[in-house]
């Protein structure tokens, strides 16, 4: 069953105007890769945001893509006849007029417009004066999101953390999946394994398309790699799934609450806001009644040896071989207590071949 809860008044944290730049971490390397000229997979941050968005280009729910300045009584600010102009760093969103007002002043702030994954800062100028607050918008790459839906539109559904008090079937702004975590942190493993050795290969992703344009494309990459992510396969009945999770329109039903659960967890794997759950696994399975008879078995007797009939083994994964399989024991698990998923990560010296801890 869904989860639901009575969603609790955020604080708007207030951003200290002296500082020399108002968007970036001055502290940060927006490079990264250890000093070499290598974008990192982490986006740069904007420093102490009055508010955090989380919008995609496939569409958010109405409402979540709205910057609204609050004044001190919880309502919209009435700006009254004066000029507000909100304006955001780069190309990677757009700002609009809230729909219905004719001014940014009228509608107390803007209407954002996701045009390309990243994350960027947004300022407004009230009558040509900067104000203090800064806000910070994250755009996930889409196939983040999509590889999310289509491989546990189910799971995040029921995950989901419903604020009743906004309506039914809305997602939390602070809704956490573990299932979804989980998945996402997979990913963004892989990347962080390919860096290492600056080896695409190593995960099928084609070196071409891995640099395009990070770190967006390091995730659109390793997510359309051929033969990793059954979804991205035209011939999988998950398929139209993926297809249809490009966009929010095409979706009804539970299938919208698990989109709107993978835009707020996509853009917390993309900044870094979300940690990683699985213990750096690089890989994960649904495993079938037999390989889960396997595995468990493998996790009681305290087994050294992975199964040969766990859908992991050795072989898998030579590059990154031995391998430890991890039941994550927050994971959404069926009505006979078989996981959704298991994961695969690399295996310390002296430990069993199956565990449950992160």
């Amino acid at each position: 069953m869904r989860k639901t809860r009575v969603a609790a008044a955020l604080a708007l944290i207030i951003f200290c105007s002296g500082c020399w730049n108002p968007f970036r971490n001055p502290f940060s390397n927006p490079f990264g890769g250890g000093g070499d000229d290598k974008p990192d997979i982490t986006p740069s941050r904007v420093i102490q945001p009055a508010k955090k968005f989380a919008v995609a280009t496939g569409g958010v729910m109405s409402g979540r893509d709205e910057l609204v300045i609050f004044g001190v009584n919880g309502e919209p600010r009435d700006f009254g006849s004066s000029e507000l102009v909100c304006t955001p760093e780069s190309n990677i969103v757009g700002l609009t007029l809230r729909n219905g007002y004719l001014t940014q002043a009228a509608g107390s702030g803007v209407a954002i417009v996701a045009l390309k994954p990243g994350v960027v800062g947004i300022k407004c100028k009230l009558d040509g004066t900067d104000m203090d607050e800064i806000y910070e918008v994250t755009v996930p790459p889409q196939s983040l999101i999509q590889i999310l839906v289509a491989e546990a539109s189910q799971q995040l559904a029921e995950e989901a953390v419903i604020d009743e008090d906004v309506g039914a079937d809305v997602v939390a702004l602070d809704s956490v999946s573990p299932t979804a975590t989980a998945l996402g942190s997979v990913i963004r493993r892989r990347i962080d394994l390919i860096d290492r050795d600056d080896k695409p290969e190593l995960f099928g992703a084609d070196p071409t398309d891995y640099n395009e344009n990070p770190p967006a494309s390091y995730y659109d990459a390793v997510i359309m790699a051929k033969d990793q992510f059954s979804p991205t396969n035209e011939t999988d009945p998950t398929y139209e799934t993926f297809v249809e999770a490009s966009q929010r329109r095409l979706l009804t039903g539970e299938m919208l609450v698990a989109y709107d659960q993978a835009v707020i967890t996509a853009a917390g794997i993309f900044n870094g806001d979300v940690l990683d759950n699985t213990g750096n696994a690089f890989a994960f399975l649904s495993p079938t009644q037999d390989q889960w008879n396997a595995i468990a078995q493998a996790f009681t007797v305290a087994s050294l040896d992975i199964p040969a009939n766990a859908g992991f083994t050795d072989a898998s994964f030579p590059d990154l071989a031995p391998i430890q399989i991890l039941i994550q024991p927050d994971v959404w698990k069926y009505d006979d207590g078989r996981p959704a998923f298991v994961f695969a990560r690399i295996r310390l010296d002296n430990t069993f071949a199956v565990v449950n801890t992160p």
